[in-house]
């Protein structure tokens, strides 16, 4: 059985647990019928790291993200995109602790819209989407994420 294709960002339901890393297939039980967001890929592809939906407390081992092969997940075509999210761009923080900023910075680039130097947070080749209604996020990089909607 051929993989099937899947994107970082693309939600999927694990329908079974028969081509999965042992560790995985050992909670089969509380792991099928659980779904999530592909968050990375390992081994080139052969397997999706996904991280599950729901409350830590209620999945197995208290771990949210796992190793799954792509045959054993309904793998949704199109991401669906976070609320608020403009999905083109990737959070990047300028600041530190409590003083943080969230910025809109483009692809492959450390400076957001706005002209501040931001550090984007990379998680297994993938990043967190700058979301315009977080409370920390920069005013500018809002303004300029955001199409202008209803000007004429």
């Amino acid at each position: 059985m051929s993989a099937p294709q899947f994107t970082v960002g693309s939600r999927a339901e694990i329908l079974e647990l028969l081509h999965s890393p042992v560790r995985t297939r050992d909670h089969a039980s509380q792991l099928v019928g659980l779904r999530g967001t592909v968050v990375g890929t390992m081994r080139h592809g052969a397997l999706a790291l996904l991280a599950l939906e729901g409350d830590v407390d209620d999945l197995p081992c208290g771990i949210r993200r796992w190793t799954v092969h792509p045959d054993d997940l309904a793998v949704c075509a199109f991401p669906v995109p976070a609320h608020g999210s403009t999905g083109h761009y990737r959070l990047g923080l300028s600041g530190t602790e409590s003083a943080a900023v969230q910025h809109a910075v483009p692809p492959d680039a450390a400076v957001g819209l706005c002209g501040e130097s931001a550090r984007p947070l990379p998680v297994c080749g993938w990043s967190l989407p700058f979301l315009v209604t977080a409370a920390r996020a920069c005013s500018e990089c809002a303004r300029l994420a955001t199409p202008d909607v209803g000007s004429s």
